[in-house]
């Protein structure tokens, strides 16, 4: 039994009566200089012949694959969710596909995700990097993939950088503790070194002491660190809840298990301790009391970010080394 045959672009061209150029701007989505009307006679001949556009065959023309590289630090952070979001609604619209990898929080994982990506012949990558060192990534400069990073700076800057200003905020912050009169601020983390946005956050604090006076403390948890061990440190930290305390949780899961863990064990907030975050998303507006938080946009850093690379790609922006800030906001709750 014969096949039947696939449809061509020709076919589509002939039904809707234009150029074969003019079906390719329409497949292409450059609808520069052309009527409503002969996108609709387009549209529905490439719906009436069943036409498919062949991928593959416009990669190997074109060189192009459409393809466009995510590589997020954990995938399971609320984080890399609005950052994907905000990075498809600008990539979608310009007909790229957006292919996610996650390393894990692993520096070698990483590397290995990257590598795939190259394999696939990806026309831009958007790195949440593991590394703050440029040397790290200098095989992707000697490929000139176009590449932007995200959320993490690296030293020195060599792409376009989409950042919070962590330091600022984090500034913020601690000039409203010090306003409300906590005498010790404590920052609970993961290891401060192993990211920059981390080591960003606690300056800040760090450089404020030295101009004012509070006692600054820190809580770095591991992975295989336990509730028990976590709230044993609060305790010893606080005197026993007793030194009036304001716990700064660098990202907002965090807070969450600080919550739960204080609630299990009958401690009040903020009577005993007060509590604030560096988030993601507005959770902490539901909680109670409110929780007071730094409200990063990762949705805004992932559009921003893919407006650049887009740019780079498309050549209508040289690649330039710059620092983009997305603004954050202080929401100020019950929970200080």
């Amino acid at each position: 039994m014969n096949q039947a045959r696939r449809s061509t672009i020709n076919d589509v061209a002939r039904l809707a009566g234009v150029s074969i150029t003019t079906v390719s701007r329409f497949l292409n989505h450059n609808y520069t200089k052309m009527s409503e009307a002969t996108r609709q006679k387009i549209d529905e001949a490439v719906k009436h012949s069943d036409y498919h556009v062949n991928r593959q065959a416009q990669t190997l023309k074109k060189q192009s694959s459409r393809l466009i590289g995510v590589v997020v630090a954990d995938v399971e952070n609320f984080f890399s969710s609005l950052l994907f979001k905000g990075a498809d609604e600008v990539l979608a619209k310009k007909n790229f596909q957006i292919i996610l990898m996650n390393s894990n929080n692993s520096q070698i994982i990483e590397r290995r995700q990257i590598q795939r990506l190259l394999e696939l012949q990806i026309d831009g990558i958007l790195l949440q990097p593991m590394s703050s060192k440029s040397s790290n990534y200098s095989y992707l400069q000697k490929q000139r993939i176009p590449l932007v990073i995200v959320d993490r700076q690296i030293q020195p800057t060599l792409w376009p950088e989409v950042v919070t200003d962590n330091y600022a905020y984090s500034k913020k912050l601690g000039q409203l503790m010090i306003q409300m009169q906590y005498p010790q601020i404590l920052v609970v983390s993961e290891p401060i070194d192993k990211n920059s946005a981390r080591q960003e956050r606690y300056m800040a604090l760090f450089d404020l002491q030295k101009q004012n006076s509070f006692q600054l403390g820190l809580v770095e948890i591991q992975k295989t660190t336990n509730d028990e061990e976590i709230f044993q440190s609060l305790r010893k930290k606080t005197n026993n809840f007793h030194t009036k305390t304001a716990l700064y949780a660098l990202k907002g899961p965090l807070l969450l298990r600080i919550m739960r863990i204080l609630n299990q064990r009958h401690v009040s907030v903020p009577d005993q301790i007060g509590l604030s975050a560096f988030d993601d998303w507005e959770w902490a507006k539901l909680t109670h009391p409110v929780m007071t938080t730094i409200q990063q946009n990762p949705k805004i850093i992932g559009s921003t970010a893919a407006q650049v690379l887009v740019k780079e790609i498309e050549g209508t922006k040289p690649i330039k080394a710059e620092t983009i800030i997305v603004e954050s906001q202080l929401n100020v709750g019950h929970s200080l």
